[in-house]
């Protein structure tokens, strides 16, 4: 639970600064989970600078970083030669790229990581997971958004497009126990009822109440 006020705290302070102004840097990030959506940046509050298409070469979509629900996954990439990731390409102020690294939970819980790569004399970045999992399914809400961007992307083809639509979506089930971190096999195993009903209440305060309501966040304007 402390680590969940530590990250909010910290996201307040991020929020505070960027009150004062966006700062003089930009930055290229490349969206190609649900902050391909309109309505996803609208809610958070950050309106890029520019914003076009673009396909990374050699890397490809994965499902692969768990949700806090059981059995589903968000979106992240993969070193894969000869597969193309397609999204699009953001220009942030500084400080809204700082803010967009709490809502992907990159300060202190370190779900993602920003990853850097060049092509064609561009630097960009884009978020990876941290704890790669197979055997997980997106929802049907964050598939979605995914589809819903990709409608719009130029180098899209119909079969690519047919074949994320034809993704079985998840079912969200019971969240779990490791959101924060990976629970020991070495536990004593009297703990572990304990432990594991601990993780999951402080997942839910953070879900409902720490991601979700700031103090500073209605205030930002671009």
């Amino acid at each position: 639970m402390l680590r969940y006020l530590l990250w909010r705290l910290r996201f307040e302070a991020c929020n505070v600064k960027r009150l004062l102004g966006p700062g003089k840097r930009q930055i290229e990030y490349l969206a190609f989970g649900a902050n391909l959506s309109d309505a996803i940046l609208r809610e958070r509050r950050i309106v890029p600078l520019a914003a076009r298409p673009f396909t990374l070469r050699d890397y490809g979509l994965r499902f692969d970083h768990p949700a806090p629900w059981a059995s589903c996954g968000y979106a992240s990439a993969e070193p894969a030669p000869g597969e193309s990731l397609h999204g699009f390409l953001y220009t942030l102020s500084e400080r809204d790229a700082a803010r967009m690294d709490f809502y992907e939970v990159v300060p202190v819980l370190q779900r993602y990581r920003r990853t850097l790569v060049e092509q064609d004399g561009l630097t960009l970045y884009f978020y990876q997971t941290n704890r790669s999992t197979p055997n997980l399914k997106p929802s049907a809400e964050y598939l979605g958004y995914i589809v819903q961007g990709l409608e719009t992307h130029p180098d899209v083809s119909p079969d690519y497009l047919d074949a994320i639509r034809a993704i079985e979506p998840g079912e969200p089930g019971a969240l779990v126990a490791t959101y924060h971190r990976a629970q020991s096999a070495f536990r004593n195993p009297w703990l572990v009822v304990i432990d594991d009903a601990w993780q999951r209440l402080s997942l839910r305060i953070f879900l409902a109440l720490l991601y979700r309501f700031s103090l500073t966040d209605p205030f930002i304007r671009r």
